[in-house]
């Protein structure tokens, strides 16, 4: 009797036969985190991430749910790996450099043109403006400073950038 046929034959898994089972699925199993990945680095890091997780329960796995369960365990692992790289964002190390890099000199803002125009607004849209960035309120605030519903100062909000906008791009033509 062969190892593949004692590791039918047995219900349980056992570690003495993880290798034969590795190196009979191993194949499948990168095609498939491959499939995910879209990068032939990152499905064998999650080839390999797959079958030390497996490994670790491999005696307690049922033979004829074993397949499944790698497939099952790849899958999280390539979704928790995913997770993970969605939150950082490849640059360019030189393009960070300037970026951090300080100026020669400072230049000055000149920012009379948007005081101009917040001058301009009605009072409600020129108080809503104060109050947000100047005055750092949140929406709830604002509200209860201004007597008004949340969902106020968020028109109120909306109207005055708007506005806003407008006069300072026309200002800069």
């Amino acid at each position: 009797m062969t190892k593949i046929t004692t590791l039918l034959k047995s219900a349980i898994m056992n570690k003495e036969y993880f290798e034969e089972f590795l190196s009979l699925h191993e194949k499948r199993i990168y095609r498939y985190l491959l499939g995910i990945a879209k990068e032939e680095q990152d499905a064998l890091d999650l080839v390999q991430l797959t079958f030390i997780s497996v490994f670790e329960k491999f005696e307690t796995i049922e033979e004829k749910t074993a397949l499944a369960y790698v497939y099952r365990v790849a899958h999280n692992k390539a979704m928790t790996f995913l997770k993970k790289k969605s939150r950082y964002v490849d640059i360019d190390p030189t393009v960070m450099a300037q970026i951090t890099k300080a100026p020669e000199e400072e230049e000055e803002v000149d920012y009379s043109h948007l005081t101009k125009a917040i001058s301009e607004l009605p009072p409600r849209l020129a108080a809503v403006i104060q109050l947000q960035y100047y005055e750092k309120m949140s929406y709830k605030e604002m509200s209860e400073s201004l007597g008004i519903s949340v969902k106020a100062v968020e028109s109120l909000l909306v109207r005055a950038k708007r506005i806003l906008r407008k006069k300072v791009l026309q200002g800069k033509n």
